[in-house]
């Protein structure tokens, strides 16, 4: 009986590794290009500087644009959750820039869902940020 235990709890560690690996595949390998901040859709061709990108690496390394400034920061990934550190920021001055809707949206995601190829990052079961694989 012991070790029928010691086995399902042995193969239950495995699997939920096996997942997080499988949910981290799904975020890195891709420059995403957010689509929509707070509900609000971002245009490329509404004069912006550029749109936000974010990056995600193996070793839970966040990079990317603001729409303004360049930062470097950290996520954390721990099962299905998700939390967003932008760390270092750069300091250029950009007026109408989507940064602080930007800021502000990184700052509430705690989860993330996969539809098709877009990534949608949530609150809960409300999506805060939503994006695209950049074009190759």
């Amino acid at each position: 009986m012991i070790k029928a235990m010691v086995m399902l709890l042995a193969l239950a560690v495995l699997t939920n590794g096996c997942s997080s690996a499988n949910l981290l595949s799904q975020l890195t390998g891709n420059e995403w290009n957010v689509t929509s901040l707070l509900g609000k859709t971002l245009n490329p061709s509404d004069g912006l500087k550029g749109l936000p990108t974010i990056n995600f690496t193996e070793d839970g390394k966040l990079f990317g644009s603001t729409g303004c400034n360049n930062f470097v920061g950290s996520f954390k990934l721990e099962g299905s959750s998700l939390s967003l550190d932008p760390g270092a920021i750069t300091k250029m001055f950009c007026p109408d820039s989507p940064e602080q809707d930007f800021l502000t949206a990184v700052k509430q995601v705690t989860n993330f869902k996969m539809d098709g190829t877009a990534l949608n990052l949530l609150n809960g079961s409300n999506p805060v940020i939503s994006l695209l694989p950049k074009s190759k």
